[in-house]
């Protein structure tokens, strides 16, 4: 949904000075967002602008008019892919981008997609050939993502030191919101949030959208769950019909007993996505009142997995290890053990970062493996993430956990941020 890194192949690259912004455009950027908020509270609808399903049709128009010898068609089909989420539209995309393996620009673009894809070690090695890092923001972009994905969240917080101060782009504000959100800090990360949203233009309110998208994950976490429906349903006036947006919003309404708006909402996102925690999450919501449809979606969320899973295997598990992890408390099986034990393993193993650790050590728990999990749960602790899934793991083991530093220097960036805007 949101471009962080552009290259030559990018349609709008951000300005280089984006804290210098035409007042005129700022103004117009907040009067959108007032109407958008305004709307909201009054039930109104915004006027129609750019949606999911007209940049999709575009991109979609785009790709057939290209041909596969252009290697303009190679970076739109990395588009598509980005743009709907789909894991095969994925794979082709990096086949047809690796068809160009002497196209430097290209190869940024393939690298940052193994990458999101959690092919750690393909991106990585794909990574160390484009170049030293130090004079290019791009692949400074690539490595953040690897050092956070391999847990070296000093090595993450250093190089984001380092470029907020010389540069200080939205994107990079919004990272670091993020990090302050995992490390335990959300009140101020949500001041993060809000710094980067200044930095935008006009021509950015897709960004904005995200960054409301964000500001609304970090909330349902939180479960403050009305705080969380403003976020998302803001963020679905101001860009309308984005799945991932649509589907957080589903999430909240059924958190807050809304099911009804919520079926209907997953219902039009499982047309969108082929992601199986969206039909995992419907079948859920009608496992009382349509047992059938609900074993029937349970059955497609795992058929989509699995397709998911020949592609790009520990970007399929994700979150699904999740999902698993509560089955097997609810309804323990040999089968549900047994991949829970090994995705799990892999996923540690490839990207030892706090996430998976989190759940290798719920794995281990609930194969009663007691002292592995405690092992982990030590060098769990020795990370800056301070979430609840943390706390409460430290607590079961009596392990004791300091504040981040990071929280301490925070508030002091975020005062020289707001100087130079």
């Amino acid at each position: 949904m949101n471009e962080l890194t552009y290259s030559t192949y990018s349609e709008s690259p951000p300005p280089k000075h984006p804290r210098l912004l035409v007042a005129g455009a700022l103004l117009l950027l907040m009067a959108v967002l007032l109407l958008a908020a305004i709307s909201y509270w009054r039930g109104a609808q915004l006027p129609q602008g750019p949606n999911y399903q007209q940049d999709l049709q575009q991109l979609e128009e785009k790709h057939r008019n290209l041909t596969q010898a252009d290697p303009q068609s190679a970076f739109v089909f990395y588009q598509l892919a980005k743009h709907t989420g789909n894991f095969a539209t994925a794979h082709d995309a990096e086949q047809a981008l690796e068809v160009f393996a002497q196209d430097r620009e290209l190869n940024l673009i393939r690298a940052k997609l193994l990458l999101s894809m959690h092919e750690v070690v393909r991106g990585k090695a794909l990574l160390e050939t484009l170049g030293d890092s130090r004079h290019d923001s791009r692949l400074q972009d690539l490595q953040l993502d690897l050092y956070l994905q391999q847990g070296e969240y000093q090595n993450a917080l250093a190089m984001l030191d380092e470029r907020l101060a010389e540069a200080p782009q939205w994107s990079d504000i919004a990272l670091y919101a993020h990090l302050l959100h995992k490390f335990g800090d959300s009140a101020l990360a949500d001041q993060f949030y809000q710094a980067a949203q200044t930095r935008l233009s006009v021509k950015q309110i897709k960004d904005y959208a995200w960054l409301e998208l964000q500001r609304g994950i970090m909330d349902l976490e939180n479960k403050q769950y009305p705080a969380a429906r403003i976020h998302f349903s803001l963020a679905n006036q101001i860009y309308p019909g984005h799945w991932l947006i649509e589907e957080h919003l589903a999430e909240t309404l059924a958190l807050l007993g809304e099911t009804a708006e919520a079926i209907k909402l997953y219902e039009g996102v499982i047309q969108k996505s082929d992601n199986p925690l969206y039909f995992y999450a419907l079948g859920s919501l009608l496992e009382t009142t349509d047992t059938l449809r609900a074993r029937q979606l349970k059955q497609d969320a795992e058929a989509h997995f699995l397709q998911r899973y020949k592609h790009y295997p520990l970007a399929a598990a994700g979150h699904l290890l999740d999902v698993w992890i509560e089955q097997q408390h609810a309804h323990p099986t040999a089968e549900n053990r047994a991949r829970l034990l090994e995705l799990s393993q892999a996923n540690v193993q490839a990207r030892p970062n706090a996430e998976a650790l989190i759940q290798r050590i719920q794995v281990l728990q609930l194969d009663q493996q007691n002292d592995a999990a405690q092992q982990l749960a030590q060098q769990l602790a020795a990370t800056p993430w301070r979430t609840a899934d943390v706390i409460q793991i430290a607590k079961t083991y009596g392990i004791p956990l300091a504040q981040p530093d990071v929280l301490a220097t925070a508030p002091t960036l975020l005062q020289a941020l707001s100087l130079r805007d």
